[in-house]
């Protein structure tokens, strides 16, 4: 089950937390001063949600002096400028398609933010109470979208093809596919069942950016470090992770004819100039920030056995970028 179908115990102003805490990373990111993403929209998303949670959306002078309850969010702000930075630059480079869909789009900004060509067409796909919020804040800032935005209220853990279409998605045309923090919210068949109706829908010159899924096996070592991390603070990732162990999304899309790469997180913070720790340059080994979302390192000391952590390619999900020839 996906966030989208978590209870409302789970919610703020009837939100996913994870959704919220997204918007947070990015607010803090576009504080920086040597900011890797501009998102004029992420702070006041935030505040309009109204969350009984403490969620940073500045980058304090002092971040490893920052109280303890959201220093993990400010570490995950890390993780979510250079997430963002990354898929930004992918879908700005060349070969653009016309109709680009995201699913699990969140309170993402990237129709209003970012500079589409002529003719662009942008489809979001998450819960309806997700798309509504997000639309009527951006109402109220008297924010336009920059392309031609259609919004899909649909489940991604349920069959979703049919509302895709009849929403507008024309499978005859080259697609963009964003997929950002949604695989870890699914079962290992569910994701399955995404990237093969992404392959399905895709005509040639189609192209996808994907964030991959953590192998999150059912080990004593990975849900303590989940109830740990839930507990201080107050994201439920021990309810919302699906423990799956996933096939790889380049097994599965070059199956399909795709051509695939891949991006560890150490190639962007090596590109993007950062290092996931709020600890200065000179003081001791960072605390990692996870995937997806704010979440727990697990692969670090303290996390599960050797033989029990994932690839190194995937010790932190990364990502996949695709082309359909």
């Amino acid at each position: 089950m996906t966030e989208q179908g978590r209870s409302t115990e789970l919610e703020d102003q009837g939100l996913p937390l994870t959704a919220l805490a997204v918007a947070a990373g990015r607010a803090v990111e576009t504080s920086r001063a040597d900011q890797l993403v501009a998102d004029p929209f992420a702070s006041a998303l935030v505040v309009a949600a109204r969350s009984h949670l403490d969620l940073p959306t500045v980058w304090p002078a002092q971040p490893a002096e920052a109280p303890p309850l959201q220093q993990p969010l400010l570490l995950a702000s890390i993780y979510i400028g250079m997430r963002t930075r990354f898929i930004d630059d992918f879908l700005q480079s060349a070969p653009a398609t016309t109709q680009t869909v995201v699913l699990g789009a969140g309170l993402d900004t990237r129709a209003f933010r970012l500079p589409w060509p002529e003719g662009a067409r942008v489809i979001e796909v998450d819960s309806a109470n997700v798309l509504e919020f997000k639309a009527h804040v951006l109402s109220r800032l008297s924010a336009e979208p920059r392309c031609e935005l259609i919004t899909l209220a649909a489940d991604l853990s349920l069959p979703w093809r049919e509302g895709l279409l009849a929403g507008g998605f024309d499978p005859a045309q080259p697609t963009t596919w964003v997929l950002e923090g949604l695989l870890p919210y699914l079962d290992a068949a569910a994701q399955h069942a995404v990237l093969n109706e992404v392959a399905v829908l895709s005509a040639p010159g189609s192209r996808a950016v994907i964030e991959r899924a953590v192998a999150l096996p059912k080990t004593d070592g990975i849900e303590a470090k989940l109830r740990e991390f839930s507990e201080q603070t107050g994201l439920p990732m021990s309810e919302l992770l699906a423990r799956a162990d996933p096939q790889d999304p380049i097994e599965l899309l070059e199956a399909a004819g795709w051509r695939c790469t891949g991006h560890t997180v150490e190639e962007l913070c090596s590109t993007y100039g950062r290092v996931l720790s709020l600890a200065a340059p000179d003081a001791a080994a960072p605390v990692a920030a996870g995937p997806g979302v704010p979440g727990p390192d697990l692969t670090r000391s303290g996390g599960p056995a050797p033989e029990q952590q994932p690839t190194p390619d995937q010790s932190r999900g990364g990502f996949v970028t695709a082309w359909m020839p």
